[in-house]
């Protein structure tokens, strides 16, 4: 079918042509709504592209149509070059603690972050809630060390039981 393309040309259709195709899997159909803050429709990240966090540092909505699967949520991306970079390592991508709140994880819930509200450290995303009168990234910074640890101890209780306490 390609026979008349080079070898390299040949690799880029392929690849876009893997890009197109769903991401399936047998064992799981729905997502671990547990380990992942998810939206309605198991959208990851609020709909925003995972990338841009890194290579933006800012948080910018993807486009519903240039989206994947990955562990039964669905990513939206700004662009395909994106999506690609995703696809090459998914996990490099994905937030702290599943997309939930660092900072309520730390203090003994798990909440829903505001998706620009956000700090990366050490290569890892972490995710914030936002109120009026306190904000979460803020309140992590004051003591990181500790608010890791404590937010990795209750992630690790919420994942198993639904329970943090």
């Amino acid at each position: 079918m390609f026979k008349h393309l080079p070898n390299q040309t040949h690799m880029k259709k392929l690849f876009y042509l893997l890009l197109l195709v769903p991401t399936f899997s047998i064992a799981q159909s729905e997502p671990d709504t547990l380990k992942y803050c998810i939206a309605d429709g198991h959208i990851g990240l609020g709909g925003y592209d995972p990338i841009s966090y890194f290579d933006e540092n800012k948080a910018l909505l993807g486009n519903e149509e240039i989206s994947l699967e990955y562990e039964h949520v669905t990513y939206y991306f700004f662009s395909d070059k994106n999506k690609a970079k995703f696809l090459l390592s998914p996990a490099k991508y994905l937030p702290a603690y599943g997309g939930w709140c660092s900072m309520t994880l730390a203090m003994g819930r798990a909440t829903t972050p505001k998706y620009d509200n956000f700090l990366i450290r050490n290569g890892q995303l972490y995710l914030f809630e936002r109120t009026l009168s306190v904000n979460g990234r803020e309140l992590w910074e004051r003591d990181p060390k500790a608010n890791k640890a404590s937010a990795e101890k209750n992630y690790s209780k919420y994942v198993t039981t639904g329970n943090i306490n």
